[in-house]
């Protein structure tokens, strides 16, 4: 019971939950997941960091980069969530459709298979912003 009850507190900030959301598809590292959430390098760390602790997500070190993944044992209530977030966006909408867009935009047309660095979130950032402002 207090494990659930950490997982659900750890799931009730919306930027963890952004932040899992994403890794729902595909491994990604904190480079990708700033440049599309617009979070800045600590706030994703501590929070990859905390849903980690819960069990949530597995991350792998590779050069300077760590990535993180959704956890292949999730916790029973972490499953039972993310089945109901899953089935409550029909049709690719919800309130997190826009961080999906977002990684499709910055692995397109940014990431073009290039290292992540701080210049590329600023692009991508500034590119989003100037975007929204457009009104696109």
């Amino acid at each position: 019971m207090i494990n659930d009850v950490r997982i659900l507190k750890a799931l009730a900030d919306e930027n963890r939950l952004r932040l899992l959301l994403l890794l729902q598809a595909r491994e990604l590292f904190v480079c990708q997941l700033m440049a599309v959430t617009g979070l800045s390098q600590s706030l994703v760390s501590r929070s990859m960091a905390l849903l980690e602790r819960e069990g949530l997500v597995e991350s792998r070190r590779q050069g300077k980069h760590v990535f993180y993944r959704r956890s292949g044992t999730l916790p029973p209530i972490g499953r039972a969530i993310m089945r109901t977030l899953d089935a409550s966006r029909p049709g690719g909408k919800g309130p997190f459709a826009a961080d999906r867009k977002n990684l499709e935009q910055f692995c397109r047309r940014f990431q073009k298979g290039r290292a992540c660095d701080m210049g590329m979130v600023r692009d991508f950032i500034a590119f989003r912003n100037q975007k929204y402002k457009q009104g696109a």
